[in-house]
């Protein structure tokens, strides 16, 4: 009799217990994750939308950009914070109408630099809290673009009043 009673408690079905969770392992990955977050979050606040026909140069500097105007640069046009001011792409372009006499000065880019300086100088006199004019320029070229080219970039933006550069890069 006492075999029977046996065998019943081995095959007889187990009641279901609670199910405790050890979250310990939990915690320390959420940690990792949280460690990491941080680490790669940058707080310097300067979103740039780049056109698809700019591919800029690589580069390991890990500079935090500031705020300034943002000028990109492709082959083909030219960008003022996100306002297109020079295309080569109409047909009926003449060349002599974009460069200064000297052929150092892009007359498009020139105008709009000296529209954004005379904003951000009447904004700063009327009102008290309003940021400095730096004469900041965030520079984002196409990698392929002529040595030329940039510096004639450079020299409108210089003579514009803009004489602060930071070019823009990805980094590796």
């Amino acid at each position: 009799m006492s075999t029977g009673r046996s065998l019943r408690r081995r095959f007889r079905k187990k009641t279901k217990t609670s199910f405790d969770v050890d979250i310990t392992s939990l915690l320390d990955i959420l940690v990792i994750l949280l460690v990491f977050l941080l680490k790669s979050y940058n707080t310097t606040g300067v979103l740039y939308t780049i056109p698809k026909e700019i591919s800029l140069p690589q580069s390991e500097s890990q500079t935090p950009t500031q705020n300034g105007i943002v000028i990109q640069v492709s082959k083909k046009s030219i960008w003022v914070d996100d306002k297109k001011i020079y295309s080569t792409d109409k047909k009926d372009i003449d060349k002599e109408i974009y460069y200064s006499e000297n052929q150092e000065e892009i007359i498009p880019l020139y105008d709009e630099l000296v529209k954004k300086r005379e904003q951000i100088q009447q904004i700063e006199q009327t009102t008290e809290d309003a940021q400095k004019f730096t004469g900041l320029v965030s520079l984002v070229i196409e990698k392929s673009l002529m040595y030329s080219d940039i510096k004639k970039v450079m020299a409108t933006c210089a003579n514009a009043g803009f004489m602060k550069f930071k070019l823009s890069v990805n980094s590796f």
